[in-house]
């Protein structure tokens, strides 16, 4: 049997008569190979009581294994990590369950550099020094164990970690200490990476039925990447053969267990989408390499068009891996209307339509013309390098087209819109921020007019009357075109030394003006805090503006000025008014425009329909700003940035021939959130113009 001495090394002594126990010989570091400590340490751990104290007032020990396991993270040394426990175990001291769930996050090593909060930073030698003494560990001497050098830490293998990870949560099962989210998460990646694909659905299994484990998209993904031969394991020769039908069938599975196990009861966008958790890019790229390898049409045409609603620019990844399979479908042995591993798999709701056809029915395939440019005036590609006479033909025919969202799409977002202003959020929106930099969420009850009495009662009949009062407004309202949030507008450009308090009046009239001297058969809505109608806040020399805002004579007799209620956010109005579909009674006369530079990151954070809500914003927000001084029309010019004629998206277009086009936006110089390309915004190796990936159907 073995022991462990003061630094920390493994040592063998006798059994004794008492505990009749052989000498077994002890591999560092596995923990449960001597079933006579670790029975003793379990039946120490659960009469232990341990004590709600400030950190200097806890046992010495617990704080030396707790910062010796912190100090483990920090340099990534899992074989120190795992001594140290197993030396806490046999002296019987208290492990706090945080050290439990670093340990395991140690042993599964794909997220380093990622400490939990609390670990201490970069060590310098003084400081290592101090630390060694702490920890009672030899920093500078690798243990040996019987003769064998513990692996150094790079070079422990994936199998090995699993197994370390396997012991340590069996132990946490027999001391009761419940797995969170992020250990449940590091256990499932660990198990997939190995290719232990049982183990890791038995790991899954268990974090859906812990209370504590609140199931995210990160839990899912290592399995599904993991089927789809993302970690590639096994005897194939390649990454490809790795993947077959049944492991493919199984990634989808795991979809729908996500999309099955999380969320609410709440009908969200006509089939509970959301707040389900739901797949990002990279797991579609991963599903979509799989249907390429298994040339799985169904599966493809489900991910292409779930895709195409969700992620308007893909990472170069995934337009690699999109061209791929359009690439190989001339070439493919599997014949269209094959069987899919769709069969007897009920997916997700989708958000949209299908995209098409992915798969060319008379085999022939399909022509890729990459980097084509765009007319942005019009819409129109030019494909480049057209040597085929079939393709010439469709030269400047190939126009891209604006998309629309779904009619749910729009409710839904009306609905989020409404449950933030009436409850302070949407369900299952889990973070206490508003997010964009506003602060905490206001619930139902808390405004300005009637925190004081405490009164929550009246403070929520005070909130929901006034937003009853606003949409009846709207219900009785004429047609409109545009909705103007006039704060942003009045306080452009006002942040300078001794700037008024009100906001400037004569820009929201500039704009105004603007617009009805561009189409006077245009209504419009100007959104503003009753505030800023105040003789306390409001300069004399406005109301006249104001009253005329208010009045039926040219060229105010089409504007209508809503003045929204103190204590509620007047950007949950104008957003309501501008959610209307095409189509509604409120905007017959096409889209509804919003007038505001606000990129409205608070409710881009709110709202769980992300992906609708970014695309309403690139079809329905017009940016504005002010040129020089107009001498004869006595303002300054009004400069406005409407939406382009086109969708920036993945999306199916018809040419000249009859021919199908599938066109994938490329990134381009600028572009934000390009995560899975490594970067937040897309340097200047991207292109400065918009690009395009054209692929035609050759026919």
């Amino acid at each position: 049997m073995d022991m462990v001495d003061e630094h920390g090394a493994a040592k063998r002594i006798k059994s004794s008569p008492e505990n009749n126990t052989e000498e077994t010989p002890y591999e560092f570091p596995l923990l449960l190979c001597n079933p006579t400590f670790i029975t003793k340490y379990i039946s120490f751990y659960v009469s232990y009581k341990p004590q709600k104290a400030k950190t200097k007032n806890l046992p010495s020990e617990i704080l030396t294994a707790r910062r010796s396991i912190q100090h483990c993270c920090r340099d990534n040394d899992l074989p120190k990590g795992i001594q140290v426990l197993q030396r806490a175990i046999v002296e019987c001291v208290y492990i706090e369950p945080q050290s439990f769930y670093n340990v395991l996050n140690l042993c599964e090593g794909s997220s380093f550099g990622k400490v939990h909060v609390g670990t201490p930073k970069p060590r310098n030698e003084k400081a290592d020094k101090t630390n060694n003494a702490q920890d009672g560990i030899n920093h500078n001497q690798d243990p040996n164990l019987d003769g064998n050098e513990v692996e150094p830490n790079e070079e422990i293998s994936l199998s090995r970690r699993l197994m370390y990870a396997n012991e340590i949560h069996s132990l946490m099962s027999k001391l009761h200490i419940p797995c969170t989210e992020p250990t449940y998460t590091a256990l499932i990646r660990l198990a997939s990476r190995v290719g232990d694909f049982d183990r890791a659905e038995r790991y899954l299994e268990d974090a859906e039925r812990t209370q504590q484990c609140k199931g995210k998209l990160r839990m899912y993904s290592a399995l599904i990447r993991g089927y789809c031969g993302d970690y590639f394991h096994g005897t194939a020769t390649n990454k490809e053969e790795s993947v077959t039908k049944e492991r493919l069938s199984k990634a989808l599975k795991v979809w729908v267990r996500m999309y099955n196990h999380s969320g609410s009861n709440v009908n969200l966008f006509g089939e509970g989408i959301s707040p389900k958790i739901q797949l990002s890019e990279v797991e579609y790229a991963s599903l979509i390499k799989a249907a390429t390898a298994l040339h799985d049409h169904a599966v493809m045409e489900r991910l292409l068009s779930d895709l195409a609603e969700r992620v308007l620019v893909p990472g170069l990844n995934t337009t690699e891996s999109i061209l791929n399979w359009f690439s190989s479908d001339g070439n493919s042995n599997v014949g269209y209307g094959a069987s899919s591993t769709l069969e007897g798999i009920t997916l997700p709701p989708r958000d949209g339509s299908s995209i098409g056809n992915v798969c060319n029915e008379n085999g022939r395939g399909w022509k890729i013309f990459n980097g084509c440019s765009i007319d942005s005036s019009t819409g129109h590609l030019t494909l480049n390098n057209v040597e085929d006479g079939e393709f010439s033909s469709m030269i400047g025919t190939l126009k891209l087209k604006p998309v629309e969202l779904a009619d749910n799409a729009w409710s839904e977002m009306r609905r989020m819109n409404s449950k933030i202003v009436l409850d302070g959020q949407v369900e299952g929106h889990v973070s206490q921020y508003q997010g964009g930099g506003k602060g905490k969420k206001r619930p139902r009850g808390s405004n300005e007019t009637t925190s004081k009495n405490g009164n929550n009662d009246k403070q929520g009949s005070y909130r929901m009357n006034k937003w009853q009062q606003f949409e009846s407004f709207l219900s009785s309202h004429p047609p409109y075109n545009y909705v103007i949030d006039g704060a942003n507008v009045g306080y452009f450009q006002q942040n300078f030394n001794n700037a008024p308090k009100h906001v400037d009046y004569e820009q929201i009239d500039w704009l105004i003006r603007h617009l009805f001297e561009s189409d006077r058969n245009k209504h419009i809505i100007l959104f503003l805090h009753e505030r800023h109608f105040s003789s306390n806040l409001c300069p004399k020399w406005a109301f006249n503006l104001i009253e005329a805002w208010d009045g039926n004579e040219s060229p105010y007799d089409k504007l209508t000025v809503y003045r929204t209620p103190a204590g509620m956010n007047d950007d949950w109005y104008w957003m309501h008014a501008a959610l209307m579909p095409v189509g509604n009674s409120r905007a017959e006369s096409g889209p509804i425009l919003a007038i505001t530079n606000d990129e409205m990151r608070d409710h881009h954070f709110q709202m769980l329909a992300q992906g609708s809500f970014l695309r309403w914003k690139e079809r329905h927000q017009v940016h504005f700003d002010f040129g020089g001084y107009n001498e004869d029309r006595r303002r300054r010019e009004v400069l406005l940035q409407y939406p382009s004629l086109y969708s920036r998206r993945i999306q199916m277009i018809k040419g000249s021939n009859g021919s199908d086009a599938i066109v994938v936006p490329l990134p381009k110089r600028g572009d934000e959130g390009r995560y899975v390309d490594g970067c937040h915004v897309a340097d200047d190796s991207a292109p400065e113009e918009e690009t395009y990936a054209v692929i035609c159907k050759v026919i």
